[in-house]
This record gives C-alpha cells, structure tokens and sequence, in this order.
C-alpha cells in the first residue's frame, strides 16, 4: 500500500497520444530550491509512473517516462530517464519509471511522457509521488472460486 499527497500527483488518468514530449498535468513547485529535497524524507519516497489505460499504436510506437528538474518552471532538464518501451509492453499496470525520488533536484519538477517512431491511439497514465512503492497490479473484476 502507498501513501498518497494530492499535491504530489504529476497526472492521473492523462491521455497521451503525440509523438515527442507531453508534459505532465501538474507540476511540484518545492517553493524554494532549499526546499526541494522530497527524496530526504525520513521514509522512502518514489516516483511512479504506471499505464492506466493501455497504450496502442496503428505503428511501432515507443513510450518512455522521464523526471525533469527546472529551476524557473519554464525550461526543464531531464533528470532521470525510464527505459524506451515498445507499445505492445505498456498494458494497464505496467510501471514505466518507478525509482527511489532523487534528491538535489532543482525547485520545479515534472514528468514527461516520451512518444517515438509513431503516435499513440489510446493510452493514459499515472505519474505520483508517494511513501512506498506501488506494486498493486490491476486485475479483472467478476471472478469466481469454483
């Protein structure tokens, strides 16, 4: 189980379909750069990125998460990237970064979805910070023991 704070939700249920950078719905504001340091909490702290709904492409799509860092909230770096996935892999629950929050990190950061090759025709996701990691997979409801 995870410990989530509304303020340290990237996206939740974002669509994402073009080829390049779409940046995350939100983005953390530290409210300083001497406050910036979320990964030094006295608990573990990640950042997760899961598929919500899973990505399709009519081509050979790849999607790849990165955390980027930004200290006027206007031109972001990539800080740490995921690994570049094919489409066919990114199916509901499949967790695209998932990694201890890095710490001296710059006063803004956000997530950005990476799309290559083609463009997606469904696809959303999940990007949050939390205390522990989220390891629930989505299972199909209605089953029964027989």
């Amino acid at each position: 189980m995870t410990i989530r704070d509304l303020n340290l939700i990237y996206s939740k249920a974002q669509a994402v379909l073009l080829v390049g950078d779409t940046a995350s719905a939100n983005c953390f504001d530290a409210g300083s750069a001497l406050a910036s340091d979320i990964g030094h909490a006295v608990d573990d702290v990640f950042l997760s990125v899961v598929c919500n709904t899973a990505a399709t492409s009519s081509g050979s799509a790849t999607l790849r998460a990165v955390l980027q860092d930004s200290a006027d909230g206007v031109n972001f770096s990539d800080v740490i990237a995921g690994p570049v996935l094919p489409v066919a892999q990114v199916a509901r629950g499949v967790a695209l970064l998932q990694i201890p929050f890095p710490t001296r990190l710059r006063r803004f950061t956000q997530v950005v979805y990476r799309v290559g090759t083609a463009p997606l025709t469904a696809g959303k996701f999940d990007a949050f910070v939390s205390i522990g990691v989220q390891r629930n997979v989505a299972q199909k409801s209605g089953f029964f023991v027989a």
